[in-house]
């Protein structure tokens, strides 16, 4: 993804090792963006600050601060969640919060999604599209937790092109609203193609009825990135 302007960011982690990462992940990106604060908590950021994008750990302090994001979703703010966590609860509290992205910090490729995250949640129209969807679906979650690559199944369903992009981009934390709008598709078009993957794996008799059964299949079958 090509931003056509500059995107701002902060970000909210208690570990300063994952603030220096994350700085120089985005600095050493060849697209404009970059990073206006840092922070440690987020009462610690600046009420004053304007960034497109806010990047945090829910978990910073203690106890995950999902009454703190969603005060600043409410409040307008777009947020991608960067965890270590990838308990489906808390990906799901993360969305109904206001989050539009969660990203895993444990990912071989976390660096990659993250960038892309940001970019894709920059681009997004300012409305409520991650707690609308949750409402929506109640047995999704966007969190994945990790599961071991295994050799592919006998029985692997045959995927067009679009469907694999749509479970690609929504197992990798996008919502799909914001799917839709990176693949300039509507969310009923998103939402159809991600039915249709579960009803290819239901036939080759393989479960994958929510978020976290399809990610495992789709993970057995080589089809995401590691």
């Amino acid at each position: 993804m090509a931003p056509t302007r500059r995107v701002t960011v902060a970000v909210v982690d208690d570990h300063d090792v994952v603030l220096s990462g994350v700085r120089a992940w985005i600095d050493g990106d060849p697209r404009p963006i970059e990073i206006v604060d840092t922070a440690t908590s987020i009462d610690g950021l600046d009420p004053r600050l304007e960034a497109d994008v806010l990047v945090i750990d829910p978990r910073t302090g203690g106890e995950p601060a999902f009454e703190l994001i969603a005060r600043l979703a409410a409040a307008g703010h777009r947020i991608v969640v960067f965890s270590q966590h990838a308990e489906a609860d808390l990906a799901r509290r993360a969305e109904l919060a206001g989050a539009r992205a969660f990203v895993r910090k444990e990912s071989a490729e976390g660096q990659r999604r993250l960038v892309e995250a940001i970019l894709a949640v920059a681009d997004d129209a300012a409305t409520d599209d991650a707690t609308d969807e949750a409402t929506d679906d109640s047995n999704d979650a966007i969190g994945a937790a990790t599961a071991p690559r295994e050799a592919a199944a006998p029985c692997r369903p045959q995927f067009s092109e679009q469907e694999l992009r749509t479970m690609r981009l929504w197992l990798g934390g996008l919502t799909r609203a914001a799917v839709a709008r990176k693949m300039g598709i509507s969310e009923h078009t998103v939402k159809q193609y991600l039915a249709r993957a579960r009803e290819k794996y239901a036939r080759a008799g393989r479960d994958a009825s929510n978020r976290i059964a399809l990610y495992r299949e789709a993970r057995r079958d080589g089809l995401l990135d590691d």
